[in-house]
């Protein structure tokens, strides 16, 4: 009978824990674009890219800015890079998918293009990272993906 009832109170215990976890997990602060690229502008050398407007995001991703609350976007400055970053803010977060399956897109056609000439792109291309996390989905490609992975999730839980 003890130990029924000794295992009964571990159980709700770590159950409590559980729920504790998970009602205190962190989501992305609302944070601007602004800061975040702040951020990377110190930490990194963006040189080969230029920031980009509606236009060519528009022609990269299909993507039009006005249906977002906003974004934050840097190219290649020459046709053989494959450098880019990506950050929208969404108006919704229902509107993740929808992103993610443009920028889904445009990865595999960069992959397409440089497919069979364009090793060292392809590589960057193969470790790209595509991700969403509340209101802010992201499409990173570069030599310090995982960099600037963490950056931008460092700065939403800042």
């Amino acid at each position: 009978m003890k130990k029924i009832m000794l295992t009964m109170v571990l159980s709700v215990l770590v159950l409590a824990g559980l729920m504790v976890l998970f009602l205190y997990q962190k989501n992305p602060k609302d944070i601007a674009l602004g800061d975040i690229e702040k951020v990377f502008l110190e930490e990194y050398s963006i040189d080969g890219m230029e920031k980009a407007g509606d236009m060519r995001m528009k022609r990269a991703f299909g993507l039009n800015a006005a249906d977002f609350e906003e974004y934050l976007y840097y190219t290649p400055d020459n046709t053989m890079s494959v450098n880019e970053l990506l950050i929208v803010k969404l108006r919704d977060e229902s509107q993740a998918d929808n992103v993610l399956s443009a920028m889904e897109s445009r990865l595999n056609t960069q992959k397409k293009n440089f497919d069979g000439y364009g090793t060292n792109q392809t590589d960057l291309l193969n470790h790209a990272k595509v991700f969403s996390e509340g209101q802010y989905v992201c499409f990173l490609v570069s030599e310090d993906v995982d960099g600037w992975y963490d950056t931008v999730r460092k700065a939403w839980r800042d």
